[in-house]
């Protein structure tokens, strides 16, 4: 069944669920007591039955003397408690029974009957009978405490009333314990859904659901798997490409290499001549770009065997300060030759548990960067800084950023080894770039 439709009928449960529980129950209920309920006459009475003896037994004193009515009305004792009062037709009281009354005053028929309903409230049942004897006529009333009168029904009622609210209670119970299993099986089928959404480190793809039911969640589900089906295709076809990939580059980095040695031997020969100035700065672009060539490809290479984890590393701690020193003395005279302004401020001491040729190879990457890159700006800074209780290192020039390409712009591959080489040590680097030119943090990365 579907979950709309199971919904539908909840909706319609609820709407009917009071009057149909309220009527149902209490059909029951009167079936119950009617089986249940045996009363004595002796204690309860039906006011129906009153009235239809009290009619009789007057009807069985008609035509007598007054003295023997009067008699046999005081001698009636069939009802517990009951008071009598016979009064004629000119409202003179021929005969009353009550013992804390002085009926010593003549009454009229609307007068005593008005003083039997002040008089008794709710608590006694009033029946009368026109009395015609012998020498006077009159009403004879008959009254009885509330207390004796009651039909078995509704003695039962009043001794089970308490089946009839567990009864309600159960069946309003069940409704809604019906309802909240209804909603709480949607809920953790959905809850379980999110779960196998949300991935791990541990688990990049999501696994497949168990379907249990072809409906809404159910076709939820199965969409689900579909999309599971084609993440793993995409994820297998994937690593298949990045492996081609990977060899790809370890065979074009192996050929180029034999080319580029010869074409560099060839370009060092025809340096020893005595060239003409057009020729020697060709000779000297040329040999630009195998230098070039010859750092891409040992970044290609360096990417697939770090790609790959195949990079040894034997992380352990270093005086970083001490490394950057050393790296930026086998920089200087490069960075002065082109004219730029070195600006090195390491006082602050920084300690990091790294590889130093690792780290030796991030700086290089990023040194060569600036060279590169930020040539127009003639500036660069290396310094250590406190920020937030944590000593940093940031690499600073002044070219024209990161946003705007550069004519020596490749694919980014050396920045790429600087992220893997950091995170594979567990530091972070931060970019700040913009046209005033670019900042570089280096910082442990935050628990």
């Amino acid at each position: 069944m579907k979950l709309s439709t199971k919904y539908i009928i909840i909706i319609l449960l609820s709407i009917l669920i009071f009057p149909v529980s309220f009527l149902g129950v209490n059909f029951l209920y009167y079936l119950v007591i009617m089986q249940l309920a045996d009363f004595s006459p002796e204690e309860y009475y039906a006011p129906e039955e009153i009235e239809e003896t009290w009619v009789q037994e007057i009807q069985s004193l008609e035509e007598r003397a007054t003295q023997d009515i009067t008699s046999s009305l005081r001698d009636v004792d069939r009802y517990p408690e009951s008071v009598i009062f016979w009064v004629k037709d000119n409202g003179q009281l021929l005969m009353s029974n009550h013992p804390s009354k002085d009926w010593s005053e003549e009454w009229n028929v609307s007068s005593l009957i008005r003083h039997l309903e002040e008089d008794r409230g709710e608590e006694y049942f009033t029946t009368s009978a026109y009395l015609e004897g012998a020498e006077d006529s009159g009403y004879a009333f008959l009254q009885i405490p509330s207390s004796y009168l009651e039909t078995n029904i509704g003695v039962g009622q009043y001794q089970y009333s308490t089946i009839w609210f567990i009864a309600i209670g159960s069946f309003w119970f069940l409704f809604i314990y019906i309802s909240w299993l209804f909603f709480n099986r949607t809920r953790k089928r959905l809850v379980r859904m999110q779960e196998k959404m949300e991935t791990n480190e541990n688990q990049l793809i999501p696994s497949k659901m168990k379907i249990e039911k072809d409906d809404e969640i159910g076709q939820l589900e199965h969409s689900f798997n579909q999309m599971v089906n084609q993440l793993n295709e995409s994820h297998e076809k994937e690593k298949h490409e990045a492996m081609i990939r990977k060899r790809l580059i370890s065979s074009l980095s192996h050929d180029l290499r034999t080319p580029l040695s010869i074409m560099n031997g060839h370009i060092h020969k025809l340096n020893q001549y005595d060239l003409k100035d057009d020729m020697a700065e060709s000779i000297h672009v040329i040999n630009e770009k195998i230098v070039f060539l010859s750092e891409l490809i040992d970044n290609l290479s360096s990417f697939t065997v770090l790609s790959e984890g195949k990079l040894p590393m034997n992380k352990r701690q270093t005086d970083i300060t001490g490394v950057v020193r050393s790296s930026l003395i086998a920089w200087y005279p490069v960075f002065e030759e082109q004219g730029f302004e070195i600006d090195v401020d390491l006082q602050e001491s920084i300690s990091w548990n790294v590889d130093e040729m690792w780290f030796r190879r991030i700086l290089d990457n990023l040194l060569q960067n600036v060279l590169r890159h930020a040539a127009g700006g003639k500036y660069v800074s290396v310094r250590t800084e406190n920020e937030k209780e944590t000593t940093v290192l940031k690499i600073q020039d002044r070219g024209e950023g990161m946003q705007k390409p550069s004519k020596k712009s490749g694919a980014g591959i050396g920045l790429s080894i600087v992220d893997m080489m950091l995170e594979q040590m567990d530091l972070e680097k931060r970019i700040f770039t913009g046209t005033s030119g670019t900042t570089i943090t280096i910082l442990p990365k935050e628990n």
